[in-house]
């Protein structure tokens, strides 16, 4: 759910209403919607999101073998750990704003300012190794998310709901509550989440790091 206070004044024009509705609310509400599939927690009412039932980054047979590990190397290691799951090759990789950033300044070394040209970048769409990247600062910094999405589905039940009522002091104030409500759920099954995979970038490069 989601809701916005307006005045009993407001709500007797049905024009700025709608606008309102339309606007704020309705963005409020499916920004919840796109927290919840990521990252819900799986406790009433929140759904399970995507990130929540992903399997944990294992470096594998990569492990203590990369001299300098960098986000890079630990990028190709999920998708290369996606792919001997014999999952759906992945398409998509969630990263915060702040380390698409990161990617981009990764140099040659510390005396060689040469960037390394790792991204690739296609009708406006950035992406490793044929991954698109996508920026979100749902994603929390220093953390990743990388899948085959298409094995992630969002069902709807039924439309969305707009109720106006009284809650808490409106009535003393002279306002009413407008909230909208979504209902739907996430689902990955269990066979799929090996397709997803997440961890943070500090803790999977060092397990990447050659002893």
């Amino acid at each position: 759910t989601a809701f916005i206070k307006v005045s009993d004044e407001m709500v007797d024009d049905i024009s700025f209403m709608a606008s309102e509705i339309n606007n704020e609310l309705m963005r409020e509400l499916l920004k919840d919607v796109e927290n919840q599939v990521y990252q819900g927690n799986g406790t009433p009412p929140n759904m399970n999101g995507i990130k929540t039932v992903a399997t944990a980054f294992a470096a594998g047979t990569f492990a203590l073998s990369v001299d300098n590990a960098n986000i890079v190397d630990v990028l190709r290691v999920a998708i290369n750990q996606v792919k001997i799951a014999n999952q759906d090759s992945p398409n998509f990789i969630l990263l915060n704003p702040s380390d698409v950033t990161s990617l981009k300044m990764i140099k040659v070394g510390t005396t060689d300012d040469r960037y390394i040209d790792q991204l690739q970048m296609v009708a406006g769409q950035l992406s490793l190794d044929g991954v698109n990247i996508i920026e979100s600062t749902l994603v929390t910094q220093d953390e990743y998310l990388v899948g085959a999405f298409n094995l992630a589905t969002v069902y709807d039940k039924g439309s969305i709901s707009v109720e106006v009522g009284l809650d808490g002091d409106d009535f003393t104030k002279n306002l009413r509550t407008v909230r909208a409500e979504w209902r739907g759920a996430t689902v990955v099954k269990t066979n799929d989440r090996g397709s997803f995979i997440t961890g943070d970038f500090t803790t999977d490069k060092a397990a990447l790091e050659t002893a």
